[in-house]
């Protein structure tokens, strides 16, 4: 409807916003939270930066969208319901976040 072909490369964009709203609004309610708990923005964001649960959040949201673009730019075209359920699979990777917290509570020396 407004000349964006979302088979080709210019609709990557898609599957990043349907599958990670979520990871994105997390990450921000995150960045919020720990603002109130520190209650100034330089602590917060030291603390977001040295928290491995928001930096692999942060990281999903940064490279998920450079994967989806390479694989449009390659040639993957979202053609039919099966390729379009694959590529939203493979963008919708929340579960990282909870397994890197698990990891680490899991590898820090209990008090």
């Amino acid at each position: 409807m407004l000349g964006v072909d979302v088979y080709g490369v210019e609709g990557f964009y898609i599957p990043y916003f349907y599958a990670l709203s979520d990871q994105i609004g997390a990450n921000v309610a995150g960045l919020i939270f720990l603002r109130r708990k520190e209650r100034s923005w330089r602590r917060a964001i030291s603390h977001y930066l040295s928290h491995p649960v928001m930096l692999a959040s942060l990281l999903i949201i940064l490279l998920v969208p450079i994967g989806l673009l390479v694989a449009r730019a390659v040639g993957f075209s979202p053609t039919t319901q099966t390729s379009t359920a694959l590529e939203t699979i493979a963008a919708n990777l929340c579960w990282v976040p909870p397994l890197v917290g698990w990891l680490a509570n899991r590898n820090s020396p209990n008090p």
